[in-house]
């Protein structure tokens, strides 16, 4: 994010690398934002990705998740996601994703259906309770761009 930690990239990949994950990048979006805070912190990946190019020691692309290219470097991998607009990344996509306020995010693009999982933990709930929230949270997942058929 411009203006909060689009210097950082270094320290990315050192924490990837360590921690032995892949890093992966996801462009901001203007997805419930309002314009000022979208044009204070949207950072384009471009200038990440020519970073990119000069560290990688190879690169590919995945196929069967939105077309993303991963930049294989020495001892990490780093995949730029680019979802605006991309239909494929809905299309596609088998993830969800937990918020730093202890949110299930079902849909990337969508704030209105996350589902609180840090209360329940926090209280005790059984395993099989935590199964039934993760359940809920998969049920409401849904395309946020729809692929278009042209007729």
């Amino acid at each position: 994010l411009k203006n909060m930690n689009d210097n950082e990239l270094e320290n990315m990949i050192q924490f990837s690398t360590q921690s032995g994950t892949i890093l992966q990048i996801i462009e901001l979006e203007p997805i419930n934002l309002t314009k000022a805070y979208y044009e204070l912190h949207h950072f384009g990946l471009d200038a990440i990705e020519d970073k990119l190019k000069k560290l990688a020691v190879n690169t590919k692309i995945r196929t069967y998740m939105q077309k993303r290219r991963i930049y294989i470097l020495p001892k990490t991998e780093v995949e730029l996601i680019r979802p605006i607009e991309n239909t494929e990344f809905c299309a596609n996509c088998t993830r969800i994703r937990v918020t730093s306020d202890g949110k299930i995010k079902p849909c990337l693009m969508r704030a209105d259906n996350l589902v609180d999982i840090l209360t329940p933990m926090r209280s005790g709930t059984d395993d099989k309770q935590i199964e039934q929230i993760f359940l809920e949270a998969i049920k409401r997942r849904e395309p946020y761009y729809k692929i278009q058929k042209i007729t």
